[in-house]
């Protein structure tokens, strides 16, 4: 039996499902702590050029004057000191002082502003002016874990199932979590920053399957969008949690740790994905978890569920029944280069994704360089998110998929010029969380379009090399904060600019809304074209069903069933 006619038996969304969803859903909470954390553990403040121990910060005073360099363009020198010899400020005198000597180079470390971080990476590890660069590597790292994560253990879902590798991921969270905190050197903290975020990433997908592979294809979009949701709460929650650690980096990173303990009944709670079991022909333990939802769901589910299965030795391919029969050939992501419009659609998508990821952290890891509150910029990027996940799903049912993603990357590209180039500090945060709140409407518009472009054979391979592409955007979008040393507005006019580039290049991509999807690699190629209407007219003058058509044309679906004629 079919795990979508179990479903309707079962219900697409009853009781047990909504229980398990839950869980996914909590946590998937403190997921972008994994990754996002480094804003805070990374974060820089003023700084100048350390004179004797136990030196504290002052923003002007006789000392600083006497020892650091200043200039009316750019302020305090934080790189350079002037060559003189003190044990304290009782030594400033006008003889010790002036005249002022040559400049040096920071000889006895830096003195940090510590009145909105007690302790961060960056000052213990003196991350600043030469070594500018390993702060940006911080936080780069990032997007190199996540690529492994998504890469590695997304792999592992598939071949030793969703429960081990989700499991081991919260066991590995919290002991990481919790290790990081007490580094000493800068290159640990490094690995513990792509361990977490590799982890984390991976726990993510592998929750996120979980939470959609047991509802049933009506409650997918609304599922997906919660999860995202979710993923919103954390991050709010983040900025309140490191408000209350006073910005020390150690006390916030052992506190990531283990909150991960929390889950660990979750070993218990969350079972093994049937759909997965079924796949792998373990139809025993798949029925045990089904004839379990039945009973919570008050329904009965018949009697030998598998017995056609066992006897036929069948086995499904496909998340959604479709039967690969022996022989044929298997498509690649290859495939997806071979033919002309195909191709060009890919690259489209691969930038769009990589334009999506380049601006949404490019935000999010530099919240702490905007004016204003660096906790209080942190919790309204995190909260513009919601209304733009919200608005981009109502977007892409109501204007199309094209122009949901065409205006929102073109708004959040424009948003971004306008707040580099503005002098005002409060138009410049305000900017900035509506270029943030439209890239998350862009991120998630690219992921229905996507799917629904790629064709069904290579469906998950498209979605593969274009999430590989937005890590590459994760990867760079930190040091392309560095060219704010060469023109303040640079960095932001290049993230806008790229993005308003995007969004007129979605313009070329056809649309999907009420379209039948493309199946194949030959669908694919002729999609949104005039070849595919005459290709569906035919089709439909050789016997189809107009009625099914209609139904079936109307849900936008993702995955089809020749066989069975069914579309989900």
């Amino acid at each position: 039996m079919q795990f979508e006619a179990i479903l309707a038996i079962l219900g697409e969304f009853g009781r047990y499902q909504k229980i398990q969803f839950l869980f996914i859903y909590l946590i998937s909470i403190p997921i972008p702590w994994c990754s996002l954390s480094n804003t805070f553990l990374s974060a820089s403040s003023d700084h100048y050029c350390r004179v004797f121990a136990n030196e504290t910060f002052e923003d002007r005073s006789p000392l600083k004057n006497c020892t650091i360099p200043y200039s009316h363009d750019s302020g305090w020198d934080e790189c350079y000191r002037y060559n003189v010899s003190l044990s304290g400020p009782g030594d400033v005198s006008p003889d010790v002082c002036f005249p002022r000597g040559e400049k040096i180079k920071c000889d006895h470390g830096w003195v940090y502003d510590r009145s909105t971080y007690e302790n961060t990476a960056v000052f213990d590890f003196d991350l600043v002016c030469e070594k500018d660069w390993m702060k940006q590597l911080s936080k780069s790292i990032v997007g190199v874990g996540q690529l492994a994560g998504a890469l590695v253990l997304g792999q592992l879902s598939d071949i030793l199932g969703r429960k081990p590798v989700f499991f081991t991921g919260i066991i590995l969270i919290a002991i990481i979590g919790t290790g990081t905190a007490f580094v000493p050197w800068f290159y640990l903290f490094i690995v513990g920053q792509f361990l977490l975020s590799a982890v984390g990433n991976g726990v993510y997908l592998t929750a996120y399957v979980i939470g959609v592979e047991l509802v049933g294809a009506k409650y997918r979009t609304f599922c997906s969008v919660q999860i995202m949701i979710a993923f919103s709460v954390g991050y709010m929650a983040l900025a309140g949690i490191a408000y209350g650690l006073d910005g020390n980096w150690r006390h916030l990173q052992l506190v990531i740790g283990l909150a991960y303990l929390v889950f660990i009944p979750y070993y218990w709670l969350v079972p093994e994905s049937a759909r997965w079991l079924i796949q792998q022909k373990k139809y025993d333990k798949a029925e045990k978890i089904l004839r379990k939802a039945a009973k919570k769901n008050k329904v009965s589910l018949p009697d030998n569920l598998f017995e056609e299965e066992k006897a036929n030795g069948k086995r499904d391919t496909t998340d959604n029944d479709v039967t690969i029969k022996p022989g044929k050939k298997q498509n690649t992501m290859i495939d997806l280069f071979k033919t002309p419009n195909l191709r060009c659609r890919t690259l489209n998508l691969c930038f769009s994704w990589f334009t999506c990821s380049f601006v949404y952290y490019g935000i999010s890891f530099n919240t702490d360089t905007l004016h204003g509150n660096p906790y209080i910029s942190f919790l309204i990027a995190g909260a513009v998110e919601i209304p733009g996940y919200l608005s981009s799903w109502w977007a892409c049912d109501k204007l199309g998929r094209r122009w949901s993603l065409c205006l929102c990357l073109i708004l959040s590209g424009l948003s971004l010029v306008a707040c580099g180039l503005v002098g005002n500090s409060t138009a410049t945060m305000v900017l900035a969380m509506v270029a943030k709140l439209f890239s998350s409407g862009a991120f998630g518009a690219v992921y229905i379009f996507s799917a629904e472009i790629f064709p069904t054979s290579v469906r998950n391979a498209g979605m593969g090399i274009s999430s590989t592409l937005a890590r590459i955007g994760t990867v760079i979008s930190p040091y392309v904060m560095l060219l704010v040393s060469t023109w303040t507005p640079l960095p932001y006019i290049i993230m806008g600019a790229t993005s308003f580039l995007s969004g007129i290049l979605t313009l070329l991509l056809p649309e999907t809304l009420k379209q039948k999807l493309p199946e194949s690699i030959e669908e694919g190629e002729v999609f949104g074209t005039k070849k595919m209407s005459l290709q569906y007219d035919k089709e439909d003058t050789e016997g189809q069903d107009s009625d099914e058509a209609d139904d079936t044309s109307s849900k936008t679906p993702l995955l089809s069933d020749k066989k069975n004629g069914k579309r989900y």
